[in-house]
């Protein structure tokens, strides 16, 4: 159900933020999902393992173990907690972090959010999130926010019995008995060679990849020269810019260009527009956007820090986000593109989201793979460029750190919000595929549920 208002138990009465104000004292908080995806019991079992596992190995420190449902849920919990040495999530988690909610309506802190939450760590402290993929993004950029020692899964997890190697979980295991949830290299990961071996039960669980608070985020900045060298004529994207046209608003219509990059999406554009403004977190990127369009009197390229846009109400018909969209801000964002945006506009995203093809896809798979390559043959400098800049440690450092998304995150969130939203594919690779979202008339859009900080 759209909307998940679902209450959280923070505690008893001596435990609520309120006329008490916070706990005192050292404490772990272990708070766990039960309703986004499948498994919610047996997420609520792994985390009451976890908390038994704590009490016994740390004898002084009071534990709690909370059901959080939503990111209300979330900062109920941390405002009645003090001192916290040890944080834990145990759920399901997508590549920027824990999941809330129901795939119905997915919830999800954006880096703002996070970055204005107030979690009282003690000196010290450690955060643990027993979710998929956590180490691949969201622990870094964690320990880099909250200044504490982060830990998370590289690859997908999985229920075991053992809390060693991958033990099968039967159905007959008792409610009561203990049961860890960790990563574990399988079929997804792996191949179907991992998956035999993961169930005959020699697969051992993943160790923690543990991520300190000095270690910094891959900038574009250091990237720029060569990206702007690489997409120098957009029209190497033609699958990308032949949908994108065919969805812009007819007339001449206000832009904005959400991670603008280089700017040649609005120079490509600008002939059959009124108007263009490219905002990008990268002021490098930025600098490159202003030099390419110099000639324009009717683009202009800024800055921006957090999902506050510098531009007045009701002033765009579109916005429009070209392989940059698994980088934003989505929530707080989609309030103030509904500020500035007019009425009947709407929003454009196109992008890549990690998705292996299916056997099914293989006959697109292939099709796919002949037409790019042919757009390949007739722009060589183009396959130059890009090859040089993959090759480029900066390149490595900065996708290490600006991962790809599920298709699934897409398809969940931006069907939850956008109910008449059209999704299309436009490109099926091995491992990826580009995907492209018109969310339709903004104004039909449902964010009156979210909630911040």
């Amino acid at each position: 159900m759209a909307g998940n208002r679902a209450l959280c138990d923070v505690g008893d009465a001596r435990e609520r933020h309120g006329a008490l104000g916070r706990t005192e004292g050292w404490m772990i908080v272990i708070v766990y999902t039960t309703r986004y995806r499948d498994g919610g019991a047996r997420f609520a079992q792994a985390a009451r393992t976890l908390a038994e596992q704590r009490r016994q190995q740390r004898p002084g420190l009071r534990v709690w173990c909370r059901a959080v449902e939503s990111k209300a849920c979330v900062r109920r919990v941390l405002a009645a907690a003090s001192e916290i040495t040890e944080f834990h999530f145990v759920g399901h988690g997508g590549l920027y972090g824990p999941m809330f909610g129901t795939t119905a309506w997915p919830e999800q802190f954006s880096p703002h959010e996070w970055r204005e939450l107030d979690i009282p760590f003690a000196s010290g402290a450690q955060a643990h999130f027993h979710a998929c993929r956590s180490a691949r993004w969201f622990a870094p950029f964690f320990a880099r926010t909250f200044g504490v020692r982060t830990l998370g899964y590289h690859w997908y997890t999985a229920f075991s019995a053992s809390a060693d190697r991958f033990v099968p979980v039967p159905p007959w295991h008792p409610p009561t008995a203990a049961l860890y949830v960790a990563g574990c290299p399988g079929r997804k990961s792996h191949g179907a060679g991992a998956s035999v071996r993961k169930y005959l039960g020699r697969m051992p669980l993943e160790t923690p990849v543990a991520f300190e608070p000095g270690e910094h985020d891959g900038s574009y900045d250091a990237v720029a020269a060569d990206y702007d060298t690489v997409f120098d004529d957009i029209a190497v994207r033609r699958d990308e810019l032949r949908w994108l046209q065919t969805h812009l608003p007819s007339g001449s219509p206000d832009v904005l260009d959400l991670g603008c990059g280089n700017g040649a999406l609005l120079e490509k554009l600008a002939p059959s527009i009124h108007s263009g403004v490219g905002l990008d977190a990268s002021s490098r990127m930025v600098e490159l956007s202003r030099r390419r369009n110099a000639g324009s009197d009717t683009l202009r390229f800024e800055t921006i820090d957090g999902p506050k846009l510098p531009l007045p109400d009701a002033s765009l018909d579109v916005a429009v986000s070209l392989l940059s969209f698994r980088y934003l801000d989505w929530d707080p964002l989609m309030l103030e593109l509904k500020r500035v945006l007019r009425p009947g506009g709407r929003l454009l995203v196109i992008d890549m989201v990690d998705k292996p093809a299916g056997l099914a896809e293989v006959p697109r798979l292939i099709a796919d793979k002949l037409r790019v390559r042919a757009i390949e043959v007739r722009h060589p400098g183009y396959v130059r460029a890009r090859a040089q800049m993959v090759r480029s440690p900066a390149w490595a450092k900065m996708l290490r750190f600006n991962p790809m998304r599920a298709f699934h995150e897409y398809d969940w969130y931006l069907g939850s919000r956008f109910p008449d939203g059209t999704l299309d594919v436009l490109n099926v690779g091995r491992r990826a595929q580009v995907i492209a979202f018109d969310t339709g008339p903004f104004c039909n859009a449902a964010l009156h549920e979210m909630a911040y900080p």
